[in-house]
């Protein structure tokens, strides 16, 4: 039967190849990017979906069979991780057989370079472009951009912030417009209010504390927060989430001691995600000093939770925050001191909260979905 001249143009159904490797426990942030990008192609009727994941690949987080089968997808293996420079001769005929049209690589030390039909690729930071002392060696800081460059030239880039998209044009050259930035979302679990616990992991809770949350690496700017503390009252404790990466050394522990507030920090390597959720609903306030980032989501689960934030004052902190967050430049101990004790009035904390309520609103992972469809529309 012949269209009538009013019907609209018919849309080509793409084939979509997603690396689903980033499936994992070891890349967080990437990995929820990558569960509620797929959930939610599933709402959609423009593209057939294929998920490349590794031969036994798990998860604790992620339900990868449940995922992939019960959303209809289909599941192919790619048995190469995912900082392996032969996936680039691996990848073009993998994808042929595959048929796919469009390919996202939700990482940019994986995906192709060359074939797959029209490929995109998340760079999600320039932390280690940036500063030297933000990649564990020489060696390291160079590969990784030297990787970064070729994907960058092959692929259509997509990024997390503006704050990003300035970055990656700096040093790579590439343009990255609007509608490449893809914002990230906050998962809406957050704002259930959960009850604070009075110990986690066998460990106490104090009664007043500050909350970290992140991997301690250099960029996270963790011992700022150390630097702090002798500048609060005695009752305020620093609870820190997040494993020590073993390729940095860790200045906290020697830096608490010289100081004398060793006694006033938790170390809380791993948390499940509803004692993170009760940790957030008993801080004092959410802290995050970090010299770059590509988002921080943390920010944006603290908001979510009906925490005020405190945090370094860079770019891209300004952009995701706005008005909802106190931002103190990183090394001036003595006025992060008075902006967590300016918390202490009602009226700031409650309109932090507030404002902080009304950004989350911006960067829900409906809206990172509707970004993503759309930039995917126009690859």
């Amino acid at each position: 039967m012949t269209p009538s001249p009013s019907s609209p143009p018919q849309r080509r159904r793409e084939h979509l190849a997603v690396d689903g490797r980033v499936l994992s426990d070891e890349y967080h942030g990437i990995g929820r990017l990558a569960e509620m990008v797929l959930r939610r192609l599933a709402g959609t009727t423009e593209f057939d979906v294929t998920v490349f994941v590794r031969p036994g690949q798990t998860s604790q987080r992620f339900d990868i069979d449940g995922l992939i089968e019960g959303l209809g997808y289909r599941r192919a293996l790619f048995d190469l991780p995912l900082t392996s420079s032969m996936q680039w001769a691996r990848w073009p005929g993998v994808l042929r057989r595959a048929g796919a049209t469009v390919t996202l690589s939700l990482y940019s030390l994986g995906g192709p370079v060359i074939g797959g039909g029209r490929r995109c690729t998340f760079v999600h930071d320039c932390i280690m472009e940036t500063d030297a002392r933000f990649a564990p060696d020489r060696r390291t800081r160079l590969l990784y951009m030297l990787h970064t460059a070729l994907m960058v030239r092959g692929n259509r880039v997509f990024t997390r912030s503006a704050a990003s998209a300035r970055d990656i044009e700096r040093f790579y050259r590439v343009p990255v417009p609007d509608w490449q930035v893809v914002p990230g979302g906050v998962d809406d679990t957050f704002a259930h209010g959960a009850e604070p616990v009075g110990q986690i992991g066998g460990q106490r809770l104090p009664a007043t504390y500050l909350l970290q949350v992140g991997a301690r690496r250099p960029h996270k700017n963790v011992a700022a927060l150390v630097r702090v503390l002798p500048h609060l009252p005695e009752d305020y404790h620093l609870v820190l989430v997040g494993t020590v990466d073993d390729r940095f050394p860790d200045e906290v522990p020697a830096l608490a001691g010289e100081l004398g507030v060793a006694g006033r920090i938790v170390h809380l390597p791993r948390v499940s995600e509803p004692e993170l959720h009760s940790l957030y609903a008993g801080a004092a306030a959410f802290v995050y000093p970090s010299l770059i980032e590509g988002l921080g989501l943390p920010l944006l689960e603290a908001m979510a939770a009906g925490l005020p934030v405190v945090a370094g004052d860079i770019p891209v902190f300004r952009e995701i925050a706005e008005d909802a967050a106190v931002l103190v430049p990183s090394d001036e101990p003595q006025a992060w001191a008075d902006a967590i004790l300016s918390l202490r009035s009602p009226e700031v904390r409650e309109a932090l909260v507030a404002a902080g309520r009304r950004q989350v609103k911006k960067n829900t992972w409906d809206v990172t979905a509707s970004r993503m469809l759309e930039a995917l529309r126009r690859m």
